[in-house]
């Protein structure tokens, strides 16, 4: 991503675990019209079960412990059931779980504090399998939230070698303060730490209510697509966190979507050697679309899933590295990988039946040869003449594991994409 320093929390951690009898087993009940909660979920009505909600008093361990076994005496299996119906309904995956979830206890909660809504969140995701944590400060709680995949622009702690994000409520969480971070889980084990949230879109499909699609046509002279895009879904795609430039390409949001380019592209690329047509999608990716920084068009950091390149007018090169990468290794089944230059993103692609000329670099025995989306004009094998002498830093296409990761919590971690003194290559992979 486009000179994004994402340096990681830089926090004193003091682990103060406590230790209670674990969560008991919740059996799902049919949920009673009267005790039924309407909530909003990215603009549509949704309805589950209501709950007695618990106060917490202070954020001392005391406190938070007691409010949180009040929670196991209540009976929060018709919310667990109804949340879980909901989730299966709407195709979620874990990111909308965990807004969905969070969604909920705003409307059941929304007189109350924000501690006593981390509580509720805490307490439901718990309960659903998720390994999330509960930490506090002087002044506010905290979840702590881990990921498969390394997330950026957000801070995190490490617990036990694994990395937790943050997240809060109306309070403004302010690192420069050098807060101390208590983990103070009220059941957590080492032996029962519940799944981690996978950001990935694989098999689940997103099911919202039906909107008019946005009908989209494409067509740079060679090449034509229309397609139908979901406003609803590319609303909820808006504030997705930042991952690796490969999560987006490997990610599928709307399979249909997916099946109906290829189904128009191919017939339109048949009988092209692999040159022929990598340069033929390249040309077409250069020129049908717009180019904006994401602040300009944003406000803020944004990379877009496949799908979202067709929805908005403009993207950069990062948006379109994923779309051309997603293109070339679904149609012409060819290994793509990502390479960042200090402030741009442009693919590598290793041909097989075609003569390969022009700037590239060796994988091993493997040759790859530059392929720029944003440089219009450029042909398969030609670098923008000011990244030609600057050595990037390489990515498979391949998403890789947060888990890989042996980054210190001590010290400020910098973002992977950053220009290094060699090329370095991502090769371990899920």
């Amino acid at each position: 991503m486009k000179s994004i320093q994402s340096y990681r929390l830089l926090l004193s951690v003091f682990i103060s675990l406590m230790v209670s009898m674990p969560v008991k087993a919740l059996v799902a009940e049919r949920t009673h019209p009267g005790d039924a909660l309407q909530f909003s979920f990215y603009g549509e009505m949704l309805q589950a079960a209501s709950l007695k909600t618990v106060g917490v008093e202070s954020v001392s361990d005391y406190d938070i412990s007691k409010a949180w076994h009040e929670y196991q005496k209540r009976d929060v299996a018709p919310v667990l059931s109804s949340l879980h119906s909901l989730s299966d309904e709407l195709g979620l995956n874990d990111w909308f779980v965990f807004e969905l979830v969070r969604s909920y206890a705003n409307e059941l909660l929304r007189s109350s504090g924000p501690m006593d809504r981390v509580l509720l969140e805490h307490y439901l995701l718990v309960s659903m399998g998720y390994d999330v944590r509960l930490a506090r400060t002087e002044r506010q709680l905290l979840l702590l939230v881990p990921f498969e995949q390394e997330v950026y622009e957000r801070f995190f702690i490490k617990i036990n070698g694994q990395d937790y994000y943050l997240f809060f409520d109306d309070l403004e969480f302010n690192p420069n303060e050098k807060s101390v971070i208590y983990p103070c889980d009220p059941i957590r084990s080492a032996k029962n730490k519940g799944q981690t949230f996978d950001l990935m879109f694989k098999e689940k499909v997103l099911n919202v209510s039906p909107e008019d699609d946005r009908i989209c046509d494409f067509d740079d002279g060679q090449i034509h697509i229309a397609c139908t895009v979901n406003p609803q879904v590319m609303r909820m795609l808006r504030d997705y966190p930042l991952m690796d430039l490969q999560c987006y390409a490997a990610s599928v949001v709307l399979p249909q979507f997916h099946v109906a380019i290829q189904e128009q592209l191919m017939p339109q690329l048949e009988g092209m050697s692999q040159c022929d047509a990598a340069d033929a999608l390249l040309h077409f990716v250069q020129y049908v679309f717009g180019y904006e920084d994401d602040v300009e068009q944003y406000g803020q950091e944004k990379v877009n899933f496949v799908e979202e390149n067709f929805f908005y007018d403009n993207n950069d090169c990062e948006d379109r590295s994923i779309l051309y990468a997603f293109l070339v290794n679904s149609l012409l089944g060819l290994d793509v990988q990502f390479i960042h230059y200090p402030g741009h993103e442009c693919t590598g692609v290793r041909f097989t039946d075609c003569l390969t000329r022009g700037n590239g670099y060796y994988y091993g025995e493997d040759y790859y040869l530059i392929c720029d989306p944003s440089y219009i004009g450029g042909t398969i094998g030609r670098c923008m003449p000011e990244y030609r002498a600057v050595q990037p830093v390489v990515k498979s296409m391949i998403p890789i594991s947060a888990f890989d990761s042996d980054a210190s919590p001590l010290a400020p971690r910098l973002d992977k994409r950053l220009i290094l003194s060699d090329i370095t290559i991502d090769s371990v992979s899920l």
